[in-house]
C-alpha cells in the first residue's frame, strides 16, 4: 500500500506544482461510496504530501433533516438531490479563487447538520474535498485540479459500512443508531439502510461519476490500495 499511496500523493503533488504562482488551492476531488474509506485516505494523503494540506467532506453540503423531509427526500439522503449545490459550488469556487471558504458541519452522531457550526478552511497549497457525490455536477468538476475515485467491491464496501455503524452504536450510546432499538433491530435497520438507500446510490449515482475522474484508486477487502490507475 505504502508505494501506491506515495504514487497517489506524487500525482496531486505534481497536480499542485503545475499550477504555478496561480492564486488559490490546488483543488482535488475525492469520491467514492459510502464506508469506501474516503476519509481515511484523504488524511494518508494529506501526511504524505510535502505541503500545507486541508481535508473538507462535502457531508457538511447536506441539506438538513427538516428541509429533506419538508421536501419529501427523507428517503433519499445521500443522494445529489440532498445537496444544497448552489452552496458547495460557491465554497469551492472561494478555494479555487483564493478566497476564505466556511462549510457548515454535519454530525454523524446526530446524522444531521450541526446547527450554529461552521467550518472555515484557512489557507492551504491544497485541498482535498472528499464525498460521496464530489464529482457529480459539472460545475464541481470544473474547479478540480485532480479527481480521484475511490473503487471497492460493493460487498467489501457493505460489510465496512455495518462494522462502522455497529462501531458507532457502542461508542456513541446517543447516537441515532445506537437508540434505534436492541441488536437484531439495528441490524436490520443496518441492512434497509444499505440496500434501500446506499447500494441504489452507489449503482446509479456515485459509481457512474468514475467516468469522470482522472485516478481511480482500488482497495481490496482488507481496505488497503491495490491499485492506482491514470485515465
Amino acid at each position: 500500500m505504502a508505494d501506491l499511496l506515495q504514487e497517489l500523493a506524487d500525482l496531486v503533488d505534481a497536480r499542485a506544482r503545475a499550477r504555478g504562482d496561480r492564486p488559490g488551492a490546488c483543488l482535488v476531488g475525492l469520491a467514492g461510496g459510502v464506508a469506501a474509506g474516503k476519509s481515511t485516505l484523504a488524511r494518508q494523503l494529506a501526511a504524505a504530501l510535502p505541503a500545507r494540506v486541508e481535508v473538507v467532506a462535502t457531508d457538511g453540503f447536506l441539506k438538513s433533516n427538516a428541509e429533506l423531509e419538508a421536501a419529501g427526500l427523507s428517503a433519499r439522503k445521500g443522494f445529489p438531490e440532498s445537496y444544497d449545490w448552489p452552496v458547495l459550488h460557491g465554497f469551492l469556487a472561494d478555494l479555487a479563487e483564493g478566497r476564505p471558504a466556511a462549510s457548515p458541519v454535519y454530525s454523524h452522531v446526530t446524522y444531521d447538520i450541526a446547527p450554529e457550526e461552521t467550518l472555515v478552511v484557512p489557507p492551504a497549497d491544497i485541498v482535498i474535498v472528499e464525498g460521496i457525490n464530489t464529482l457529480q455536477t459539472p460545475e464541481a468538476r470544473a474547479r478540480y485540479d485532480l479527481s480521484v475515485y475511490l473503487d471497492a467491491d460493493p460487498d467489501h464496501v457493505r460489510a465496512w459500512f455495518e462494522a462502522r455503524l455497529e462501531s458507532i452504536a457502542a461508542s456513541e450510546p446517543d447516537s441515532f443508531i445506537a437508540r434505534v432499538g436492541d441488536a437484531e433491530r439495528r441490524r436490520l435497520v443496518i441492512d434497509h439502510a444499505w440496500r434501500e438507500i446506499n447500494l441504489v446510490n452507489l449503482r446509479d449515482h456515485i459509481a457512474p461519476t468514475a467516468a469522470f475522474a482522472d485516478v481511480v484508486a482500488r482497495k481490496g477487502s482488507d481496505h488497503i490500495l491495490v491499485a492506482v490507475e491514470r485515465r
